[in-house]
């Protein structure tokens, strides 16, 4: 699994070739997280 920087914001996988959309210097970035805790957390509410 390694994942490398291409340009900013762009991030691409060696070993399966994907890329992905991130941020600059990090692959996640804080608003992404946020979106993504609160999505799941959404989910588990309507499965209970």
């Amino acid at each position: 699994f390694a994942v490398k920087r291409k340009a900013v914001g762009i991030w691409g996988c060696k070993d399966c070739g994907k890329v992905k959309a991130g941020g600059a210097y990090t692959m996640n970035t804080a608003s992404a997280v946020t979106v993504r805790s609160t999505i799941r957390r959404l989910r588990e509410q309507t499965e209970a």
